[in-house]
């Protein structure tokens, strides 16, 4: 099974991680990941590696992010928060590391 950045990696290309990564998937959620129903398929795949994200991040920042907070009494909403917060930060990450390589060459 592959995980979600390679989930990502496979299903966008560079300048669409770029705009999930500036603008967030709130704002333009990504072909994908739209409905409910297609955040709720992919966080039943993919949960415990979005978990191990959310986990890192918190550790990184301190905090638990309020965005996942609110949505803790609806699984729907959970899921789909779970999902978006996710794929903002491994689109982060990809673009960052698509930006590197192409300033070592």
């Amino acid at each position: 099974m592959i995980n979600f950045k390679q989930y990502m990696q496979d299903h966008f290309e560079i300048d669409e991680l770029r705009d999930i990564a500036r603008h967030g998937c709130e704002s333009m959620a990504p072909g994908g990941m739209i409905y409910y129903y297609e955040t709720t398929d992919l966080y039943l795949k993919y949960k415990e590696c979005l978990h191990e994200i959310l986990d890192s991040h918190m550790e990184n920042t301190g905090e638990t992010p309020k965005y996942i907070l609110d949505r803790l009494g609806d699984f729907t909403q959970f899921a789909n928060a779970m999902v978006w917060l996710c794929a903002e930060i491994v689109a982060y990450e990809l673009a960052n590391d698509d930006i590197e390589e192409s300033e070592a060459a």
